[in-house]
């Protein structure tokens, strides 16, 4: 049974005309907005690269939280000087929107691998890997000036801005451009995904409920009894990390792998149980076909892993890398599949968009979209030309930009589909990334050197997926959709605050690993070995070179049809379990952490549903959403004394 946040559009119906009349987007939330912007950059680069407790790697990033609790609480002290003071939901939600918008662009996979990227290559340079020699593919204006790049390692010097000019200008230009991509697909989805099969946006049920002024969300004891049991876990486990004589609840990953010793249940691999406290709350919130699924298939994929042990079944000879049971090619094959099952059921939907785009006597209406359907259409199209253009320019070839840009905006689409469907409290992409799809079927013997080592600077938004910005941007026009906001003039502000978030994300990540140093110990390595990964996967590529891979091909085609398959059930039965998105983030890191949270949190749904009926849930869910907000409160806080005092705290998840 979904939660169906259109209700949301009714119920602030309802409050506008019972209360104060909302005054819709104001140039005082815009400027607040761009006001909050800097310190949750900031605070999201700053928490994850020192205090190390992934402030940005959550569906919901902790920083815009917090700053919107922190609102509220101003908003209530000031309604009761002076209502009209006080701001209104539709300004809250703005900002809040700005704020998601532009964080995520500073998160893991976005401006925090790029920068940790760009001076790799001569800092990591060795005469066993010869990348000295990668320098003369590239032009040098793509990287900051060579005599900048041991400060940015070592630390405890100044932003040396005129060595870093060209760089920022020329990548600013590029994720810009990729986001505005992103920005079309989303108003050419909206309708669709939005009006039509009314998609349930499980993400921003809080900030939603947090904001509504006539709902009764802080004055549940439902809530606060779920936010107390959320905040005393982490609050304990966070003195246990500090002080280790206070009590010790395990929410975190336990590897139950060690139990499965004999063959051929060894070969189960990884196999962790985890107790998030926040997505046991947002799997309460899907249906429970969709929470079903996702712990089923995962366990499906720890059976394909024994089944393979059991046979003796062997890969990668041949000269490819891919190996039984496929999982990495699988996930890929539903990633695309999804994508193109998405195309298909919006068929008559597109229609109307190239319809209106391109004939100027269209009847359709595109009036109350974000962008008109021809500038989303003809943006699209630009933008995606001058992407390849820019890639070109670095030295990949036409046909492999393309195919690189493709299939990661694919990536992109289904990440963005799946949050809307299924919510996750974090989506990955399929472990055969962007780069990966594109030279491991054809194999990286076909493609020159020139191109794989080109193609290896741009590997940095496609190696990790976390922090989609296409999926908040279109939860934002979610949260636009429900608040009764005009999506054309939000549309306006949110491409002002992806503007600013590039630029104070630039600045952000390189004061503080100019401060701290990315090759010392003062900063989270992973981080930094990202970005040396980039090089290292490539160069892997260069000396073994690979062949054509006929079984990872089939292995694609074998997940496409599956989410073919029960994409086709579920049309045709009602009552059929099996929903395409929990196979889909089977086949990737996703549910290594997040498959037991969402079986406990179907097992309470399928209960309370069965012997409380839709009233026991409705009773129900305020204690859920208490667990996302109290883990996101005290996780969150505890993080910002971390990021004050300068010492590295528990983290709270993702494992």
């Amino acid at each position: 049974m979904a939660v169906d946040i259109q209700e949301h559009d009714a119920a602030e119906s309802n409050s506008q005309a019972d209360g104060q009349q909302d005054r819709g987007i104001t140039l005082r939330a815009i400027i607040i907005g761009f006001i909050a912007i800097i310190p949750g950059v900031f605070w999201g680069v700053y928490g994850d690269v020192i205090s190390q407790t992934d402030l940005t790697s959550t569906s919901l990033m902790m920083p815009p939280i917090i700053i919107l609790v922190a609102l509220l609480i101003i908003n209530a002290v000031v309604r009761k000087i002076r209502a009209e003071w006080a701001l209104s939901r539709t300004e809250l939600i703005t900002i809040y929107a700005m704020l998601t918008v532009s964080v995520v662009l500073s998160g893991m996979g976005m401006l925090q691998f790029l920068c940790t990227s760009l001076g790799a290559v001569p800092h990591d340079a060795t005469p066993d890997n010869h990348w000295q020699d990668y320098l003369g593919y590239v032009p040098h204006w793509i990287m900051p000036k060579l005599w900048a790049i041991d400060g940015f390692y070592k630390g405890g010097q100044p932003i040396p801005w005129s060595a870093w000019r060209w760089p920022i200008i020329y990548w600013s230009g590029f994720l810009f451009t990729m986001l505005f991509c992103m920005f079309c697909i989303n108003t050419i989805a909206r309708k669709q995904w939005m009006d039509k099969e009314r998609l349930t946006f499980p993400i921003v049920q809080l900030p939603l409920e947090m904001t509504d002024p006539k709902g009764s969300f802080f004055r549940n004891k439902m809530m606060w009894l779920g936010f107390g049991i959320a905040a005393a876990l982490e609050s304990l486990n966070s003195l246990n990390y500090l002080y280790p004589s206070f009590p010790y609840f395990h929410l975190t990953s336990y590897d139950l792998h060690p139990y499965f010793a004999t063959q051929p249940w060894s070969s189960i691999g990884y196999f962790p149980t985890t107790f998030y406290p926040l997505a046991i709350g947002l799997g309460f919130m899907l249906s429970v076909d969709v929470s079903f699924s996702l712990w089923f298939f995962y366990l499906v994929t720890k059976l394909e892993n024994v089944a393979v042990a059991a046979v003796g079944w062997q890969g990668g000879a041949g000269g490819t890398v891919s190996s039984p049971p496929y999982l990495g090619q699988q996930g890929a094959g539903a990633f695309i599949a999804i994508a193109l099952v998405t195309i298909y059921l919006s068929k008559s939907h597109l229609r109307d968009v190239f319809s209106k785009a391109f004939d100027k006597n269209s009847r359709v209406d595109d009036s109350g979209e974000p962008l008109s359907y021809g500038t989303a259409v003809i943006g699209l199209i630009a933008g995606f030309i001058i992407m390849v253009a820019m890639c070109m320019a670095v030295g990949v070839s036409p046909l492999v930009a393309a195919a690189y840009l493709g299939i990661y905006l694919i990536f992109a689409t289904t990440i963005t589909r799946l949050r809307a469907e299924a919510g996750p409290a974090w989506v990955m992409g399929p472990d055969l990334n962007a780069l990966d799809s594109v030279i491991q079927p054809v194999g990286s013997g076909a493609f020159s050197h020139r191109n794989l080592i080109a193609l290896a600077f741009f590997h940095w938004f496609s190696i990790e997926m976390r922090c989609c910005p296409m999926a908040v941007q279109s939860e934002s026009m979610k949260m636009a959709q429900a608040t009764r906001t005009r999506q054309r003039a939000i549309a306006f502000v949110l491409l002002a605050a992806i503007v600013l978030g590039i630029a104070i994300g630039f600045w952000a990540c390189l004061a503080v690993w100019y401060k701290y140093g990315a090759g010392t110990a003062k900063v989270e390595s992973w981080r930094t070995s990202m970005g040396k990964g980039c090089f290292d996967r490539v160069t892997n590529y260069i000396k073994n070179p690979t062949r054509t891979d006929i079984a990872g091909i089939m292995a694609i085609i074998f997940g496409m049809c599956v989410v073919f398959f029960l994409s086709f059930m579920r049309t045709k039965f009602i009552w059929f379990p099996f929903h395409p998105a929990g196979y889909v983030l089977a086949n990737t890191g996703t549910m290594y952490w997040l498959w037991c949270p969402f079986l406990i949190a179907w097992l309470c749904k399928v209960i309370i549903t069965k012997y409380a009926g839709i009233k026991g849930y409705r009773a129900a869910l305020p204690f859920f959403l208490g667990l996302v907000l109290g883990d996101y409160m005290t996780s969150g806080m505890w993080a910002l004394a971390g990021s004050i005092l300068g010492i590295r705290m528990y983290r709270c998840f993702p494992c």
